[in-house]
């Protein structure tokens, strides 16, 4: 799913300046060190977020390709779930108080929904299992927001606002909606960026997903349009906060990636296809309710678990592709099912932000602690190896995307001409520029920077950046 890098040359960069930060006189200096090698050794971290009942847990199911993660309706999820991997399944509940682990069960493949202690003396559940996605990043299944329980709330809320909780060390974000996005949704994106090193949380490395975008109109033939829409529109509304919005049906994706459709699966469906011409199986899929009391071949059991599976969204897809020649065994049907949750796409999206640049995002979140440790004990030789590693080529993307940031919340407003020129730069990139012009160019933002506040101080220097890497790759004379 999300390639392994074999060098990650710009975090071993960072790894070596952690280990010399370490051995400083200054003990908050040499703690951030530790901390920071400690960090750049593990693997990537994203949390995946969202409110109750939004999909977050079958989301992430989807992703490890294994039904664990407990999701069924209400608040299952009322801790902070830590997934990391390891040699066989393993659970245990961590207490906030220090005292000793409490082994969990797996009820199946599933976690239990029995927690062993109350969830407000609960730090998390650590979880281990032989995922290969796990080698590469560890995932965290929050707490969910607005949750009508005020013990769960109460975890979200702690885990949302304590620097110190394995949530606030997110390298990035996977934000789950039902809908619009909602103020609540939106200040805990902030919150995350907001928390000890969550600068590095930038547009670029929160995706939102609508994890439900079967249940976004009642007509099956315009689902993915209407999803598609209200992702794209959400996108651009909410550019300073999320990379990108796709939409995606979890419960599909997570029934195709964990190959939990079996051959008795496809037989029903393949009874129904026959049984039912399209018409009458539009009338049967209006409703779960309808599909289990229409008459037909299938008892209502399978119907059952047929919509536990696939809900309606999928059995119309399935049977639809039944129809059309698709062969009635389980691994045909769950390509099909696959294919039809969107879930390639949210990959392909994941392989962008945790992939290709895991490099990036491991240093970036690294160099935080490191520069505020430096600056406070007056390390300058740290301080200025790390600001040199900030100002590499390879960070400049998250740079160009906090500044899109600001421009887009209106925050930042350099004069005519320039605003384009900066958005240019966010868009297409700069275009390959001669030695003179482009120290012209860069002359007349350092002039605009001395008139701007911080924010448009920092936009400055991106483009004075910018300007100078349009140097290097233009070469020009």
């Amino acid at each position: 799913m999300i390639p392994q890098q074999q060098a990650w040359p710009l975090a071993e960069a960072v790894l070596e300046l952690a280990v010399r930060a370490a051995a400083a006189p200054d003990p908050a200096l040499a703690a951030a060190g530790n901390r920071t090698a400690e960090r750049l050794r593990r693997p990537l971290c994203v949390a995946v977020v969202g409110r109750v009942s939004s999909g977050k847990s079958t989301l992430l199911n989807a992703l490890l390709g294994r039904s664990v993660s407990p999701t069924a309706g209400g608040e299952c999820t009322k801790v902070l779930y830590s997934f990391r991997h390891g040699m066989w399944d393993y659970a245990v509940a961590e207490p906030r108080d220090g005292s000793r682990d409490v082994p969990m069960n797996f009820e199946g493949t599933r976690l239990s929904t029995t927690i062993p202690l109350p969830a407000d003396r609960l730090r998390r559940v650590n979880v281990t299992l032989p995922a290969s996605l796990l080698q590469r990043v560890t995932l965290l299944d929050t707490p969910g927001l607005a949750s009508t329980s005020v013990e769960t709330s109460a975890v979200t809320a702690r885990m949302l606002e304590d620097t110190s909780d394995a949530a606030a060390d997110a390298d990035a974000l996977l934000f789950c909606l039902n809908s619009t996005l909602k103020d609540d949704e939106a200040a805990a994106v902030r919150t995350f960026r907001a928390a000890r090193g969550g600068a590095r949380l930038t547009g670029g490395t929160a995706v939102g997903l609508l994890t439900k975008a079967d249940q976004r109109t009642s007509d099956r033939k315009t689902v993915w349009k209407e999803a598609s829409e209200s992702a794209r529109k959400m996108s651009a509304a909410h550019a300073e906060l999320f990379s990108e919005v796709l939409p995606v049906i979890g419960l599909l994706a997570e029934t195709a990636a964990s190959g939990a459709l079996r051959e008795h699966h496809a037989r029903a469906l393949a009874a129904l296809a026959k049984e039912w011409n399209p018409d009458r199986s539009e009338i049967a899929l209006a409703s779960p309710e309808l599909f289990l009391e229409l008459p037909g071949p299938v008892s209502r059991e399978e119907r059952g678990e047929l919509v536990a599976l696939l809900g309606t969204f999928g059995i119309g897809e399935l049977l639809e592709a039944l129809r059309s020649g698709v062969p009635a065994h389980a691994a045909a049907l769950t390509e099909v099912a696959r294919a039809a949750s969107g879930l390639d796409a949210v990959t392909a999206r994941l392989e962008v932000v945790l992939g290709n640049r895991a490099d990036v995002l491991k240093a970036a979140s690294a160099l935080e602690d490191l520069l505020d440790r430096a600056q406070a004990a007056g390390d300058r030789t740290i301080y200025g190896q790390a600001q040199q590693l900030l100002d590499r080529a390879e960070m400049f993307p998250l740079r160009l995307q906090e500044m899109a940031r600001q421009l887009a919340r209106g925050r930042v407003r350099p004069p005519a001409g320039m605003a384009e020129e900066a958005w240019l730069a966010v868009t297409v990139g700069l275009p390959r520029s001669t030695p003179a012009k482009a120290a012209q160019r860069a002359g007349a933002w350092r002039e605009w920077s001395a008139l701007a506040d911080t924010s448009g101080r920092n936009v400055a220097r991106v483009m004075v950046r910018a300007w100078q890497l349009a140097t290097r790759e233009g070469g020009g004379a």
